[in-house]
């Protein structure tokens, strides 16, 4: 959206237009978050776990699925309540990330924190408060996985641009940068690959032939990365009390 639209009216603006259709979990959903949820983090089904920004709940039920029992959503959007209907063990909210933490959520603690496709939709300033806030929220040698379009990619241009609403661009570089900002320490960037093996080799293959002809190149050629935050126990923050 252009400078003239408020944070509000933006998020207005893409409730009016979001697909809510729920998605049926299927084994590839399984086998794709396995990795990027559980190999990523070292994420174990005794855990408990927040997503901020749950959507129609699809990593939800993976989570229970696996067998997951502390689980929280958060999402913005009050109209997923019947899409979300069919979750059983989770603990879901719908409104506001910051009301939500300040009051429902307050004081409590999770193992893992989630934010998958959802950095990129918040500006720079809100992003780096959400981000520095969340570290109250971790337990000790807990850890959080964001999952980001890769702006420094070819690939991951067409999914930044796609809607007006990701606002903020981020790559590996911003990712290292934004963890350090906010009070993290980002322990990896990975990306975010096909699953099914010969894709994944024809991928790799064609991002190696592009990168022998170019003198720079993308660290992560995919069009989506994910990124592993743990808390730098140093930072000392200007607006939270939590160190």
């Amino acid at each position: 959206m252009s400078g003239n639209y408020s944070s509000a009216e933006r998020a207005e603006f893409y409730k009016s237009h979001r697909d809510r259709s729920a998605v049926n979990y299927k084994k590839k959903h399984g086998i794709q978050y396995d990795w990027e949820f559980g190999t990523l983090t070292g994420a174990t089904p005794s855990m408990s776990i927040l997503e901020i920004g749950c959507g129609a709940g699809n990593f939800l039920r993976y989570l229970e699925a696996s067998g997951y029992a502390g689980i929280v959503g958060i999402d913005m959007d009050e109209y997923l309540r019947e899409v979300l209907a069919d979750l059983k063990t989770s603990e879901i909210y719908l409104d506001d990330v910051a009301h939500i933490l300040g009051h429902q959520l307050k004081g409590r603690k999770f193992d893992r924190i989630v934010l998958l496709d959802v950095a990129e939709h918040i500006e720079f300033d809100d992003l780096v408060e959400l981000l520095t806030r969340l570290r109250m929220h971790l337990n000790d040698n807990g850890k959080m996985l964001l999952r980001v379009p890769n702006i420094e990619s070819p690939w991951g241009l067409k999914m930044f641009y796609g809607t007006f609403d990701h606002v903020t661009p981020l790559g590996p570089g911003r990712m290292r940068e934004l963890a350090h900002k906010t009070g993290w320490t980002c322990e990896g960037c990975f990306p975010q690959e096909p699953r099914k093996l010969l894709r994944r080799l024809k991928e790799r293959l064609l991002n190696r032939v592009m990168g022998s002809f170019l003198s720079y190149h993308p660290e992560i050629w995919t069009a989506n990365l994910m990124a592993v935050y743990q808390k730098n126990p140093e930072f000392k923050s200007k607006t939270t009390s939590d160190v």
